[in-house]
């Protein structure tokens, strides 16, 4: 009996007795996995050349899971059965430990498979499958560009890499994942993506991997519900988020409908297909009011969304009133503001630096969301040395190099935001909103922006740059505070510790430190401490 440990893929290798035609189309091959509760998983096998099928597969559930295929009977394997033993996961990877993401009871953030709470804090690589370098790099701490750039994510605290196949003919992707006859091109996955998601899975990564552009789906629905098909089969089994497609919706309003529809087919065959039920979403337009065309459809498991860099100011109401009006999922800020790149701006185009990715950030998180995912020019677009050709050279007029942009200050700087979230569990707090028409205010968008529980016993304020002002908020619970400056540009908290109290229900939020952006947490002192 074949033995493999919790959550981790085991790939079970079959010959078929009969070479097809079509041996994608006309031979397809699933097995029903059976856990010791009872629980079914599904997998369809991958053909890999020859008369090669593969069946991955990660148990969810220790103890003996048996199996039996459904195939063609001329195939010779129908009705194989067998069994796998499943082992605890000896390892020290939490997607390993906890299980596969998915979405909370209340929907409002992840978790991990056993409910322990999951932080998204994404960096974005579009062309991670076949652009990025795997035997070069021209980094002077990394020997391999892909390789390098994991490695540091992972030690920076990120657990979501943001991707794209870009299979598409446009971007001159289309040749990598289809041959001439219509088939898989089995050689460029053996030696090319495998590797790669499986380097991600081993880091404890999860991929959030969409297929393509809004714009590759004309003339190619079946192409792409086959390529969604072969993709779950081949790697369905690791720690994975369906994103669909870039910008699904596209920005030519007389197609948009078109192309929203032909996405939806996908995502339907993805949700069909994917018995594991990783989350799935789309990869929306930037857009003002938010795009939210598939916001009602049950598929859809969570927002990602797209604030865009700088062809739209990103506001904290755009955040609330998105989230009022489609709350219930967990929402994402999936791009906005990537350091280094040159925004679009009306004003004028200027480099996005740090400060910028912080708020758009803390902004997103303050306002309701569950996570971020971070980009960085240069990396997303893979500049290799400066003056090379680049089609996205309108977000690069900088001319940043990859080499540089992984060591961009951002980069770090939200790792100390997820520390930071993570140790306030985040998933407790809620949005607040201070009466300021009630109040008066005129400096009420200057403001902090402000999270608590709902106990109220636990704040959370940020302080933007733009914050300047004080002003008095209503909601506190009578009683002794503390309070406590933290740093997001340096993740550390200032040494000084103060002890307040409130009488009624109004407090006076104070000044910050200086004129650069901080956040202050004010947590309810227990009594007698």
């Amino acid at each position: 009996m074949k033995r493999v440990q919790l959550n981790r893929v085991i790939c079970l290798e079959f010959e078929s007795e009969k070479k097809y035609e079509n041996p994608f189309q006309d031979c397809v091959i699933t097995a029903a996995f059976q856990g010791p509760s009872g629980r079914t998983v599904i997998r369809e096998a991958y053909w890999d050349g020859g008369a090669k099928y593969c069946i991955s597969f990660a148990p969810v559930e220790t103890g003996v899971w048996n199996y039996k295929l459904s195939a063609p009977k001329d195939s010779g394997l129908h009705g194989i059965k067998g069994q796998i033993e499943c082992i605890p996961y000896t390892g020290s990877l939490d997607i390993y430990k906890h299980g596969f993401i998915k979405v909370s009871s209340d929907g409002r953030y992840f978790t991990y498979a056993d409910n322990t709470p999951f932080f998204w804090l994404g960096d974005t690589h579009w062309e991670f499958s076949y652009r990025e370098r795997w035997d070069e790099s021209n980094h002077p701490q990394m020997s391999s560009m892909f390789k390098g750039m994991i490695d540091k994510r992972v030690k920076q605290g990120y657990t979501v890499y943001q991707t794209n196949l870009r299979s598409d003919a446009c971007m001159g992707g289309a040749k990598y994942y289809w041959d001439d006859a219509g088939l898989p091109n089995v050689e460029f996955y053996q030696k090319e993506l495998d590797r790669r998601m499986y380097y991600l899975a081993d880091q404890g990564m999860v991929n959030a991997l969409g297929f393509a552009w809004f714009m590759s789906i004309e003339n190619s629905l079946e192409k792409y519900k086959n390529l969604a098909r072969y993709i779950i089969a081949r790697y369905g089994a690791l720690p994975v988020v369906w994103t669909i497609a870039g910008e699904t919706g596209g920005y030519d309003k007389a197609k948009q409908d078109f192309y929203v529809d032909e996405w939806r087919k996908v995502a339907l065959t993805v949700h069909e297909a994917d018995s594991y039920h990783h989350p799935l979403t789309v990869h929306y337009t930037n857009e003002r009011p938010f795009a939210s065309y598939y916001q009602d459809e049950a598929w859809m498991d969570f927002t990602l969304n797209q604030a865009g860099h700088g062809d739209y100011v990103i506001s904290a109401d755009d955040y609330r009133d998105f989230l009022q009006k489609h709350g219930g999922r967990p929402f994402v800020e999936g791009e906005a503001f990537y350091e280094y790149c040159s925004t679009l701006e009306e004003n004028g185009t200027r480099l996005c630096t740090d400060a910028m990715v912080r708020r758009a950030a803390y902004l997103s998180i303050q306002a309701g969301g569950c996570g971020y995912t971070y980009g960085a020019q240069g990396i997303w677009d893979v500049v290799w040395e400066k003056g090379q050709d680049n089609p996205m050279s309108l977000f690069n007029r900088f001319d940043v190099t990859w080499a540089e942009a992984i060591d961009a200050p951002g980069g770090e700087q939200m790792g100390y935001m997820r520390r930071f979230y993570e140790q306030l569990d985040f998933h407790e707090l809620y949005p607040f909103q201070p009466g300021q028409e009630e109040n008066g205010n005129p400096f009420g968008k200057k403001l902090p922006l402000i999270t608590v529980t709902k106990d109220r016993k636990r704040w959370v304020f940020y302080y933007p740059q733009a914050s300047r002002k004080s002003t008095d908020i209503k909601g506190f619970r009578s009683g002794l505070y503390t309070m406590q400056w933290f740093n997001p540009r340096t993740g550390e908290y200032e040494p000084d510790i103060c002890t307040f109290e409130v009488s009624g229900d109004t407090w006076t939020i104070p000044m910050k430190p200086d004129m650069e952006d901080w956040c202050l947490v004010v947590k309810a002192k227990e009594q007698g401490g």
